[in-house]
Parts: C-alpha cells; structure tokens; sequence
C-alpha cells in the first residue's frame, strides 16, 4: 500500500464533472448512493494500476472466469514470454505503435504488484507514446495495458465490474497461455519479459 500522505490522484486523474456532482438537493438518497458508489469503484480501480491501496475494500464481489481473451491479429503481432519464478506465461502483443514502443524496451525485468487482487501492475523505464492509440475504459480479464497518466505496465486477472476514468488506458496485447499462473503468483513478484517465439522460446540476442 502506499503511505497515508499519498495522493492516488497525483498518478491517476480522478472521476470529475459527474452526475452526482449536480443537483444534489433535488436527487433522492438512493440514486446518490448509486452514483457514490459507481465512483468509489472507479477510484479503487485507480488505486490498483497506481500499487495503492486505498482505505477499505470492495465487499460482496463475484470473481468471474479468469479466461484470457484471444488476440485480434496474432499473424502480424511480436509475441513475449514472461517468466516468474519457476513459471512462465506467454502473450502476444498488438500491431499497433504503442505495442511496437513497449517491445523495443525488451528485454525487461519489472516488480510487479497487486494491491487489490484483480491486476498485476508495475511502473515501466520510460513512457509511451499514445498520441494515436485508443483509449480503454474498461479493462477486460487476460489483457496487457499501459496507463499513460503513471507509465504503468498492467495485466488484468479479474473483472471487479469497475470502469477507468480519463485518459484511459492503452490495450498493449494479451496473454495467450499461463493466465492463471500470473494471477497466483502473488501480491510482489519479479518478472523478465523477452521477445519470444510462438512456442514460447527466447528470440536470439534476447534474454541473458
């Protein structure tokens, strides 16, 4: 988690300009605890993707299947492998210049996190360009993601039904093989990503 002083907003852009924020002495109770909800859902979303943990948790969430879901294009996409410990997964990234970028950083050792069990996330070396991508609002389970606002790395292991506000995120790729095995893997762990072949081997000039 992250120290008390530390502002989750200084990572993420919060929930601004809702609904709830507007007629609020006309609104009847229930609908304003629905829309506070909606926003504290958002927020703690936030909180995962920035490795913080805020104050509470979500109670009475379903975990749905952790099922990844398949890449687009595969045919003309980099595939990575990602080894952790004694396991490993293997993904393929998108055609798109965002995931072009984040594989020219390869190979790379991360320390990722999981504060709130539905993502496992850690900062990159250096950002990436999104001026042309298409922002995502709401993540799905078995895809790789960067965060512009903190240059966050991120796979989502579970859908907790919340959405991200602005900017969004980047859809990097997604995990072909070994989902399961990331979402096990624990609240801290190291990771090494290398540019692979289908079978999951490391590329020549490529690993150590």
């Amino acid at each position: 988690g992250c120290p008390v002083s530390t502002p989750i907003k200084s990572d993420f852009p919060g929930v601004r300009d809702g609904p709830f924020l507007k007629d609020m002495t006309t609104t009847s109770p229930s609908i304003i605890r629905r829309w506070a909800g909606a926003a504290l859902a958002a927020a703690s979303l936030v909180g995962v993707l920035a490795g913080c943990s805020p104050t509470g948790t979500a109670a009475g969430l379903d975990s749905p299947s952790r099922q990844a879901t398949p890449p687009t294009d595969p045919t003309s996409s980099a595939h990575i492998v990602l080894r952790f410990g004694d396991d490993s997964a293997t993904a393929t990234l998108s055609d798109t210049r965002a995931a072009r970028e984040f594989a020219a950083m390869l190979p790379l050792d991360l320390d990722l996190r999981d504060p709130m069990g539905q993502a496992k996330s850690a900062r990159l070396p250096q950002p990436i360009d999104v001026s042309r991508a298409e922002p995502v609002f709401d993540p799905a389970v078995g895809q790789i993601y960067y965060s512009p606002a903190s240059h966050t790395f991120a796979i989502f292991y579970e859908d907790l039904g919340q959405s991200i506000p602005d900017p969004g995120l980047v859809r990097l790729g997604a995990v072909d093989a070994g989902m399961d095995r990331i979402a096990d893997a624990g609240h801290r762990f190291s990771v090494r990503i290398d540019l692979s072949d289908r079978t999951g081997g490391v590329l020549k000039g490529q690993g150590s």
